[in-house]
């Protein structure tokens, strides 16, 4: 696929996935199909059925009806009790004549007495024999009694006739209602019930009716079966399985045919007769219909598949037509042709894709006709200054064969030079011995700095000190100035006690009085109380005066702690204003001594090295004069013509580099254009 075109890939892909969903879809819709019309198919047969059982109830109780409106005619219970009358004889006969004239497909209809005995019967030659004897009439009296009304015996084989009939039984009572004067019989032909069971033959389903209590056919499409003993598997396992559950009324039973393959038998039980209806039926049958429709089905499926196959190859067609636009651009680019696709003009600036895409196409198209342009420009630039270097080297190498010649002459003109650079020599000599005396003090300079430096970092380092010094015991001395002062003023507790005594010493006063007045009232025998009182008021008058001096000393003890703390806070103001101030500004100071002292050395050590390089540049002055001195000859120099000489060679300079800078240029563009693509 990786080498197949873009749209037929992806219609491959698109075919190959619809292809899949339809064929998932198929498969999904053929189970739920044929698991519906299975079900479909199996309610059908047993709606089929049900009508079957319905009807053949209708059948047997519109016969046991008949029979039963026969055995209510007056005539037949009067002939009962009379059965000598002959005229009572005649007029049963003729009733069981007509009425069985006017009944359909029976085989015969009779009056007998409770022994059996036929008194009347359809057919006169049968009149007077006796149908049971023994054991076999007490059974039929046994079951006619127990049923009360109408004993309905089953399908037999008919003695007379060897064919089926449904053989009824009905009492006739007497006017009581209780006794049993006889009964009435008939047997209508089974082929009435045959018809109706084949009514519903829908041509490929098998219908079979069978007596559950003797095992016999009763119905069977193959005749000769007909009231024989059952063998089939099937229908023995149907047999089997209502005798187990005498409940089922329906069931269902799948099964494999020898000829028909995978089978389906649904049945109908009916209990009162013990009759099982069976309908069985193949399931390519029963499935013939859903198999044709899912025949179609799967034709619809696979035209819609080529449709959408179609489909899907005209609409990827149609939208990929832009990617061979594209893709002609790009092999177009790889063959480096910049012409452009004018087929994308129209996707251009577009936000889909194909319109990015195309746009980039667009710009990379713009991008190398911008190379191609500048490259040529380079090119042409580069040739020029090509051109003109090879000119300029020309005229270079001109110019060096003049000075060559030139040299020559200038060597064999020195003489006057080397007199000239005597001279020099000497003052230069002159001018390397006042380097070396600038240098020596440089030198001295630099050791009076190192030691200045050194002496203002130690001061720096002790008034450091010192300020920490001052800075700490300041704090502590007023840490403990405000501790003395705070116990000084324990000394006003003083005058608080001094005043508690005036106020006891005033109440003592009072007191004294007080019991001077009552000493007094109470004449003799309060003197030595009057005694006591006096007493204690000069008591209380001392401790007056006492607390009084007290508070006094209690005053001028506070105007004392005023003034210390006053001078306290004038010496702590000092030593933090003045003192500590002045070492601050003392140590900032020192540290600006020490700064302009490192850049005095700096700039020292900037003048040594100058120093260093002017003695060495100087020296190298002498070497290339001594060299110049050596060199032999003693002719004149033609300056004019190395000045002309020199002037050519520098406008040669002056070309090359302008060259050079055109070229630089041009690698700068160049550079530009690089730098537009990324790696």
């Amino acid at each position: 696929m990786k080498n197949r075109r873009m749209s037929t890939s992806l219609t491959i892909t698109i075919t190959m996935v619809v292809t899949i969903c339809i064929a998932l879809l198929y498969m999904t819709a053929n189970n739920s199909i044929m698991s519906i019309m299975k079900q479909s198919a199996v309610n059908n047969m047993n709606i089929s059925l049900d009508s079957q059982t319905n009807i053949i109830k209708e059948y047997v109780q519109n016969q046991e009806e008949l029979l039963t409106a026969f055995s209510k005619a007056p005539v037949v219970a009067d002939f009962l009790k009379n059965s000598m009358d002959t005229e009572k004889q005649k007029l049963a006969q003729k009733y069981t004549e007509e009425y069985y004239a006017g009944l359909s497909n029976w085989e015969g209809l009779y009056i007998a007495e409770w022994n059996s005995h036929v008194i009347t019967h359809s057919n006169k030659e049968t009149v007077g024999i006796t149908t049971r004897k023994g054991e076999a009439l007490q059974a039929l009296q046994n079951s006619i009694t127990s049923d009360e009304q109408l004993y309905n015996a089953g399908i037999i084989v008919s003695p007379a006739s060897q064919k089926l009939i449904l053989s009824l039984y009905c009492p006739v009572y007497d006017n009581d209602g209780k006794t049993i004067l006889g009964y009435v019989g008939g047997g209508p032909f089974v082929e009435g019930l045959e018809n109706l069971l084949y009514s519903f033959d829908n041509q490929t389903s098998k219908y079979y009716m069978i007596n559950l209590e003797t095992g016999m056919y009763i119905f069977n499409q193959d005749k000769s079966l007909i009231a024989t003993e059952i063998k089939d598997d099937v229908l023995l396992s149907i047999i089997s399985d209502i005798k187990e559950n005498s409940d089922t009324l329906s069931g269902k039973k799948e099964y494999k045919d020898a000829t028909e393959g995978k089978s389906i038998a649904v049945y109908q039980y009916i209990p009162e007769h013990q009759w099982v209806i069976i309908s069985c039926n193949s399931q390519k049958n029963i499935y013939s219909d859903a198999n044709r429709t899912m025949k179609i089905l799967g034709i619809i499926c696979i035209i819609f598949a080529i449709i959408i196959g179609f489909l899907s190859w005209g609409v990827i067609h149609k939208s990929t037509k832009p990617l061979q636009y594209v893709e002609s651009s790009i092999l177009r680019l790889k063959e480096l042709n910049l012409q452009k696709e004018h087929n994308l003009d129209e996707y251009i600036n577009c936000k889909s894709e194909i319109g990015q895409i195309a746009t980039a196409i667009d710009s990379l198209y713009e991008s190398f006709n911008d190379i191609v342009t500048t490259l040529e420009s380079c090119s042409h630039s580069l040739t020029d200054s090509t051109t003109r270097i090879t000119e300029s080297s020309t005229s270079l190498i001109q110019s060096v064969n003049k000075n060559s010649d030139t040299t020559e002459q200038f060597a064999k003109h020195t003489e006057a030079i080397s007199d000239t650079i005597k001279k020099v020599d000497t003052d230069i000599e002159e001018i390397a011995n006042v380097v070396a005396s600038v240098e020596t003090q440089i030198q001295t300079g630099a050791d009076k700095s190192d030691e200045l430096s050194q002496k203002v970092s130690n001061m720096k380092t002790e008034v450091t000190t010192s300020l920490e010094t001052i800075s700490l015991k300041i704090n502590e001395n007023q840490a403990a100035i405000e501790e003395a002062m705070m116990n000084l003023q324990s000394l006003m507790r003083i005058d608080e006690m001094a005043s508690q005594i005036l106020d006891i010493t005033s109440q003592t006063n009072l007191l004294s009085l007080n019991a001077s007045i009552e000493a007094a009232r109470a004449g003799e025998a309060g003197r030595g109380f009057a005694v006591v009182a006096g007493e204690i008021g000069n008591l209380a008058s001392s401790s007056s005066s006492t607390a009084t001096e007290i508070q006094n000393i209690c005053n001028e003890t506070k105007v004392n702690i005023a003034k210390v703390q006053s001078c306290f806070d004038n010496i702590v103001s000092f030593m933090q204003n003045d003192i500590q101030t002045q070492f601050i500004n003392f140590n900032k100071a020192t540290k600006e001594y020490h700064y302009s002292i490192d850049e005095i050395q700096n700039i020292i050590e900037n003048i040594n090295q100058s120093s260093v390089i002017f003695a060495e540049a100087v020296s190298n002055i002498r070497n290339k004069i001594e060299a110049v001195q050596n060199i032999p000859g003693n002719n004149v120099i033609e300056t004019e013509e190395v000045l002309t000489t020199a002037e050519e060679i520098k406008k040669s300079t002056e070309e090359l580099s302008a060259i050079v800078q055109v070229n630089r240029n041009n690698v700068i563009s160049i550079r530009e254009i690089i730098g537009r693509f990324s790696s």
